[in-house]
């Protein structure tokens, strides 16, 4: 969600408005999104290397974090609509006492909600979360909850601030035409993962934004998924071909010739 400041400054607005509008902007696409069938989002809400902010700008993004949670966990609003439940990724040491309190109290409200789960990464960074998994792994050798020859892939990936969520990122979105990841979900992104830069203000992206940046990705998991089939067919016998696809007609001779 990057942008914000930027848009402020363009319209000339106080530099919270701009987070203001970025905020309502999240709330649009997370409604897009669901309404699509996306099942899981996170958003980058707040890096750990944001603290180094003013602190009325960081006090700003905390107040309008908190409210924008607790607006959308009311009744009749996105999470009770879509039946998302909320889950906050991010080293919690951070985090104010109160402010923490009331994270914990709006994760709580939507625990049972299972259709789809929004992931708010606050405070994160990428290298945070690789620290924080690699403590724990040695945190539970240490007490003997596991044996060395038990750590591999597997155990590292659950010991994410994401906790047993293997799903792999489909797509990474960075606002605002900068293409950087900022240190965001290093480990979680693969060869697979579609990463998109669109010149757009975080502010400004709206569902048409949304809805094109997803059609895209779906168009090229279609191609993916073809050409996995293809390779596939290649690797097996005509007699399997014929087996697998009855209905394919035969289009080699004798049932094609070519004439002079």
């Amino acid at each position: 969600m990057d942008g914000n400041r930027r848009f402020a400054k363009t319209h000339n607005l106080p530099l919270k408005e701009g987070h203001r509008f970025g905020a309502d902007a999240l709330v649009r696409v997370l409604d897009c999104c669901f309404r699509l069938g996306v099942k899981n989002v996170t958003t980058y809400a707040f890096s750990i290397e944001n603290f180094s902010r003013k602190s009325e700008e960081v006090e700003t993004i905390f107040t309008l974090l908190k409210q924008k949670l607790a607006l959308i966990t009311s009744e009749n609003q996105l999470c009770d609509v879509h039946n998302v439940r909320i889950r906050i990724i991010g080293n919690r040491s951070y985090l104010p006492p109160e402010l923490l309190q009331d994270i914990e109290k709006i994760e709580d409200q939507t625990r049972d909600n299972t259709r789809h789960v929004l992931f708010v990464a606050f405070p994160y960074t990428s290298r945070d979360d690789m620290f924080h998994a690699t403590n724990k792994i040695i945190e539970k050798l240490t007490n003997g909850e596991i044996e060395f020859d038990q750590i591999d892939e597997t155990l590292y990936n659950a010991n994410f601030y994401y906790e047993n969520i293997d799903e792999p990122v489909d797509i990474l979105i960075r606002t605002s035409g900068h293409t950087r990841l900022s240190d965001y979900m290093l480990w979680q992104c693969h060869q697979d993962s579609v990463i998109e830069f669109p010149n757009t203000l975080w502010p400004m992206f709206r569902f048409y934004s949304t809805w094109w940046t997803i059609f895209r990705w779906s168009y090229y998991k279609t191609l993916v998924i073809q050409d996995a089939e293809i390779m596939q067919l290649k690797k097996i016998s005509n007699a399997q071909v014929k087996k697998k696809y009855p209905g394919i007609p035969r289009t080699h001779p004798p049932f094609a010739s070519v004439t002079r």
